[in-house]
């Protein structure tokens, strides 16, 4: 589980920072939910995150340059801003080419929100090889629309993709007691439904980002998100799939520390690196 950021989430509630990196710790580690010997290069790669650690970013920023010199037609989604940004970053690009400030500043990345420099290796990865970069999230106004209104407040295709996913009762208890965990279980009970309902979308946009660069002539995508977005159970393969990207061309990869385990058939792999020193994540709930 994030515990940096489960103590975080109470000041930005709307935009479920605690939930997108969440695992539980009594489960067995993960297995795979495809082949690991394929021999097919998956086209759409998903990098999961606890967002305070920087040695996850580092590590996946490694990944980020081995995955792009593998196949340079590479586009990379960043959870950490909203794709509405797309056409900003992409002017940005332009005049400023290789300008990580330049970049981050259209993108309306929130720094403090997201502790810059944490994420600069990976900007830094994607600008330095030439890869597209493009925002997976949805604007924060409309993610507090969700909380409040649900259904009606869903952008049209994101609604439709969600209603092509398959969902059961299993997955919306996993989902909600994973969005309980991840605010030390002091969520009121009354605010979940509408919790789920964000995150759903928030997964839901960072799918529809992944297909809209993959239908641009992407020959791959590449996804950076917190743990619990690259879940294949609950959170973005589930829409991929929906869409009918097939199990096999998704490789999704967590990014946890020592100790900490992940439910069962939940990542393809796991990667892990030591915590650094944090606070208690609880304690602003106590307070």
């Amino acid at each position: 589980m994030n515990t940096a950021f489960r103590g975080a989430a109470l000041a930005l509630l709307t935009m479920l920072v605690a939930a997108c990196a969440s695992t539980t710790t009594d489960a067995t580690d993960a297995t795979a939910a495809a082949p690991a010997s394929s021999k097919v290069e998956p086209e759409f790669v998903l990098l999961g995150e606890l967002h305070d650690n920087p040695d996850h970013h580092r590590a996946r920023a490694e990944q980020l340059r081995r995955l792009i010199a593998q196949q340079p037609r590479t586009v990379v989604v960043f959870e950490q801003f909203s794709r509405s940004e797309d056409a900003a970053v992409a002017t940005a690009r332009k005049t400023a080419p290789g300008d990580v400030n330049a970049l981050i500043d259209a993108a309306k990345f929130d720094r403090k929100g997201w502790r810059w420099p944490l994420h600069q290796p990976l900007f830094e990865a994607a600008l330095q090889s030439g890869a597209e970069v493009r925002g997976g999230n949805i604007d924060r106004d409309q993610i507090r629309k969700i909380v409040r209104e649900g259904d009606a407040a869903w952008p049209a295709d994101l609604l439709a993709l969600r209603d092509r996913a398959a969902w059961n009762d299993t997955q919306q208890d996993r989902l909600r007691q994973d969005i309980q965990d991840g605010h030390c279980g002091a969520m009121p009970e009354a605010m979940l439904p509408g919790m789920v309902q964000a995150q759903r979308a928030r997964d839901a946009a960072m799918a529809q980002a992944m297909l809209d660069a993959r239908k641009s002539g992407a020959k791959r995508v590449v996804l950076i998100a917190g743990n619990g977005h690259v879940r294949r159970d609950v959170a973005v393969p589930v829409y991929l799939q929906a869409a009918g990207v097939p199990p096999s061309d998704i490789d999704a990869i967590a990014y946890l520390e020592p100790g900490s385990a992940a439910p069962p058939g939940s990542y393809d792999r796991v990667e892990r690196a030591p915590a650094p020193s944090r606070e208690d994540p609880c304690a602003q709930f106590k307070r």
